[in-house]
């Protein structure tokens, strides 16, 4: 047991001392991959490669953030045009820079820059805030402290979006030059999704009446009186037609019969069938003529309906009716003034 006492110490020494040889190891490898990084970035500059470089630098600085990699990243930025990007790596390795000439170098270069800067202002009204509104920037958000205030930004195309629960999402684009640009772009008021799949009702529109000199007819061309005109014409003419359907049978029976037996003085075989086909041709005929009276008596009176039913006339009370009887056919018209 005292030991095991002894021994604790120099075990708590010796886990203490592999924790900083863990931790200088990896501090180490750090240092090796941001030096690494930052090599390749001089290389890429003097090959003219300025994306790939300033990107170099860039991964360098998040592994190590030094005072000289910003300043090589700044320097990138201003040649690549990224004015905005150049500007705020000078003022972050002023925050880290010790070595004077260094500290005059970012000086002198950001102090250079900021006179040549664009600005976007994303504007955000009152009557814009809506709950849970949210930017964004080219899909990066934009934080609420930001709104309504100019932020030096590179030169190019943005994407402004917004969106809120329930309205809907809005989006536009801006171009910012590269230098001395002063761009602005305002949220609209966000619209309300409920009441875009809900229609509103429509009002109901009052229609003025319509002055005119002429007396009311109640139905402009076609009264009452002219509508039932056009129909006892429609009777008329189907009665016509039927008549001569009827004639044309009573003319067929008469030429059948007569083929049958030619001569009616002399007895033939077939001198019942022709009797038979006579009857049936002369009530034919008589029904074809009783349909031509009724047709041209419901034409006549649709003649007389359809004139006394014009607009300008007053009303008459007019009762039209067939009649048909003992081989004449009549159309009795009555007319009430």
């Amino acid at each position: 047991m005292r030991a095991l006492r002894a021994r604790a110490p120099s075990i708590a020494a010796i886990s203490a001392f592999a924790i900083l040889l863990t931790v200088s190891a990896t501090a180490h490898a750090q240092n090796a991959a941001a030096e690494s990084l930052f090599t390749d970035g001089e290389r890429l500059m003097k090959e003219g490669k300025l994306a790939e470089a300033c990107q170099a630098f860039e991964d360098s600085n998040r592994i190590e953030a030094r005072a000289g990699t910003l300043i090589n990243l700044g320097l990138c930025r201003e040649h690549n045009n990224q004015l905005a990007s150049a500007w705020s790596a000078f003022k972050d390795a002023l925050t880290r820079v010790k070595d004077p000439n260094k500290k005059q170098l970012a000086t002198e270069h950001a102090n250079a820059i900021e006179p040549r800067l664009s600005y976007l202002t994303i504007s955000v009204p009152d009557e814009s805030r809506v709950d849970g509104l949210a930017l964004t920037r080219n899909t990066g958000a934009v934080d609420p402290v930001l709104w309504n205030r100019a932020i030096p930004v590179d030169g190019g195309t943005y994407v402004i979006a917004g969106h809120a629960p329930g309205h809907e999402q809005w989006s536009t684009s801006v171009v910012v030059p590269n230098e001395g640009g002063k761009i602005s772009v305002e949220v609209p008021r966000f619209k309300d999704l409920t009441k875009l799949m809900t229609p509103a009702k429509p009002e109901p529109q009052l229609t003025p009446p319509v002055e005119t000199d002429e007396p009311s007819t109640g139905g402009g061309m076609f009264t009452p009186k002219r509508k039932i005109a056009l129909g006892v014409g429609g009777v008329g003419v189907a009665a016509i037609a039927v008549g001569i359907v009827f004639g044309l049978q009573a003319r067929s029976d008469k030429n059948d019969a007569f083929e049958l037996c030619p001569d009616p003085a002399t007895p033939c075989a077939d001198g019942n069938k022709a009797s038979a086909l006579t009857r049936d041709g002369h009530s034919k005929a008589l029904a074809g003529d009783a349909a031509y009276g009724v047709g041209a008596a419901a034409l006549i009176g649709a003649g007389v309906l359809w004139f006394l039913g014009a607009p300008t006339e007053a009303d008459r009370g007019v009762a039209v009716a067939p009649r048909v009887g003992h081989g004449v056919a009549a159309l009795d018209v009555m007319v009430r003034f």
